[in-house]
């Protein structure tokens, strides 16, 4: 037979009055809030068995895990990663977390796809690179491979890549005008390089550059 143990007292937390005590045979047991309290409808005289018991500490703890993640998404949009290792760091269990992450992947409130687009687009928008870096970028943030490519295709040919790294050169050409051919040659290609562009983007671009240029 089952370990049984019975509510002998609930009182509301005088420091969090929407928190509840509950005591078991006379002891403390745990504390739960206002809506798994309700949800459960405990009261005073309920019988509980140790699987019940544990049925309700891990409602508890699922509820503060996700309360925790819609603070986290308040601020801006997050990948499943990092939702992942944000509760593994305050300490929330792989099945809790996951229970989580299928909640909010059920309300489109975490979709990697979806992040990988707007990641690309903002950065189009307001500091443009090559597609390497946006690769790197996003891999970073724990997106797979083939939703990473998948958003790149259906973004950025939209966007020729050498005219976003030819505009970035046509913006910064004030820098190099006093610098000698071989030395501006250079530093527009780390510049572009460094932005994620490839060695024959950046070959083009330098080739077309210094053509108009002469």
């Amino acid at each position: 037979m089952a370990e049984q143990r019975e509510i002998t007292k609930i009182e509301s937390q005088k420091k969090n009055p929407k928190r509840k005590s509950i005591f078991l045979d006379g002891e403390f047991s745990f504390g739960i809030d206002d809506e798994t309290f309700y949800r459960f409808g405990l009261k005073e005289g309920d019988i509980l068995t140790k699987e019940r018991i544990d049925e309700i500490k891990d409602s508890e703890k699922k509820r503060k895990a996700k309360q925790f993640t819609f603070n986290f998404l308040s601020f801006r949009a997050r990948t499943e990663k990092e939702i992942r290792d944000r509760l593994k760091k305050k300490g929330f269990s792989k099945k809790i977390t996951d229970e989580v992450i299928s909640d909010l992947k059920r309300l489109d409130l975490v979709n990697d796809y979806q992040f990988a687009l707007s990641w690309i687009k903002d950065r189009l928008d307001h500091k443009p690179r090559g597609e390497k870096l946006l690769r790197i970028e996003l891999y970073r943030f724990g997106i797979k491979k083939e939703l990473i490519e998948k958003a790149l295709e259906e973004i950025y040919p939209k966007k020729n890549e050498k005219e976003i790294a030819k505009g970035l050169i046509e913006k910064r050409k004030k820098r190099y005008e006093n610098l000698e051919e071989r030395l501006a040659k250079k530093r527009m290609a780390d510049y572009l390089l460094r932005r994620g562009f490839s060695y024959e983007v950046v070959m083009e671009v330098l080739g077309s550059f210094f053509e108009t240029e002469g």
